[in-house]
């Protein structure tokens, strides 16, 4: 089982991935031609969940190289393949709709992460999924986009009241409204990092700066979509998603030099802050994906790697990676649990995390004990 590159030799004596082989078949996937039909089997499931059928497809199709899967696994790479075309493809409509209607209510319409991705067609188009549009809009003018698109169509989550006041208050975003036909989901930011932070960013600026023109849209320049990136997987409570979004980053640092684009990179970190973040992205890319970095960030990153804690490097090292029960080693729940705890330290303020984290367990509790509908709206139940 050489082919599957595989660091576990009893592993790989019983035909088993291994988190590593699955990069290793992302970054070369020639690795792939000699799979077992169990392997295959397994790489559907574990792809399935990680939102990346797709992607592996598209990767494959790039390559050439879609003859090589078994013909009981081509099926569901293939329907994935479809379906995210399609999504692109609404997703386009969407966005000229959106800018157009909302040209005269918003300074700005900035098209974010999948989204961004697949209307400007960026090198992390490549087969991604995502389950909604984000757009990005200036805080001043939130409330008017808001109703204006209430009028057209466009419905608010109902949310309980303390979801609610969490999104009006502590974050940077509304509750996502969907078209009542359509379907559509829209989640509308007014900034990159939640308020509730304390941290002041210059989203106007950052803006002004980085956003251009494609295909009659707005989005950010690709160096822009990996700071935003990087930010949105490192400060964040959530990374279900980790190795989806690390393939994106990949794929927009290495679709030309990485090295200036990493400098690039970091240049955005210096004026806007989050460079901590950027760097765990590039020390990522660098240590599981081997991708190349100038003398001098390899000594920053060392440097960086002395200066955080062991527990975190280890911790993120194994949730960036894919996850699932078919992977040695990729049963990581606990884990998943222990990088919300850290990301929701790194987002709010000790106070407002202890009030929220009893808040939370309160409500859950009384709804455990006298059912879902205790907190509902009259108007919800």
């Amino acid at each position: 089982m050489s082919s599957v590159n595989c660091n576990d030799k009893e592993a790989c004596s019983k035909g088993d991935l291994s988190k590593a082989s699955i990069i290793t078949f992302f970054k070369s996937p020639d690795a792939l031609r000699h799979m077992s039909l169990k392997q295959w089997n397994d790489l559907v499931f574990i792809l399935r969940v990680e939102n990346m059928l797709a992607r592996f497809y598209a990767l494959l199709v790039r390559h050439h190289m879609t003859s090589i899967i078994p013909a009981p696994a081509l099926r569901h790479f293939i329907n994935a393949y479809r379906m995210s075309a399609k999504q692109n493809n609404i997703t386009a409509k969407e966005a000229l709709s959106l800018t157009t209607s909302l040209s005269e209510k918003s300074a700005f319409v900035v098209f974010l992460k999948g989204a961004g991705y697949a209307v400007s067609n960026s090198p992390a188009s490549m087969g991604r999924s995502y389950s909604d549009i984000d757009i990005l809009v200036p805080q001043k003018q939130l409330a008017s986009v808001e109703s204006f698109l209430t009028m057209f169509g466009w419905v608010s989550a109902e949310l309980e009241d303390y979801d609610e006041q969490y999104y009006r208050k502590w974050a940077h975003e509304i509750p996502p409204m969907t078209h009542h036909s359509r379907g559509t989901v829209l989640d509308i930011h007014h900034n990159l990092i939640p308020p509730v932070t304390g941290i002041h960013f210059d989203i106007n600026g950052f803006v002004d700066e980085y956003q251009e023109k494609v295909n009659g849209v707005t989005v950010l320049k690709d160096v822009a979509k990996f700071y935003h990136s990087a930010i949105h997987l490192f400060f964040n409570e959530d990374m279900s998603s980790a190795f989806r979004d690390m393939t994106d980053l990949y794929l927009l640092a290495t679709s030309g030099d990485s090295q200036p684009f990493f400098n690039d990179v970091l240049s955005i970190a210096t004026n806007y802050g989050f460079e901590r973040e950027q760097m765990l992205a590039i020390y990522f890319l660098n240590r599981q994906y081997g991708v190349a970095v100038p003398d001098e960030l390899a000594a920053r990153l060392t440097q960086m790697e002395k200066g955080l804690s062991g527990l975190e490097i280890k911790l993120l090292s194994h949730l960036v990676l894919p996850k699932h029960a078919l992977l040695k080693g990729g049963d990581v729940g606990m884990l998943q649990l222990i990088g919300e705890v850290r990301g929701h330290m790194k987002k709010m303020p000790p106070h407002i995390l202890t009030y929220h984290l009893i808040m939370k367990s309160y409500r859950g509790l009384a709804k455990l004990l006298f059912g879902k509908h205790v907190f509902l709206k009259e108007e919800q139940k």
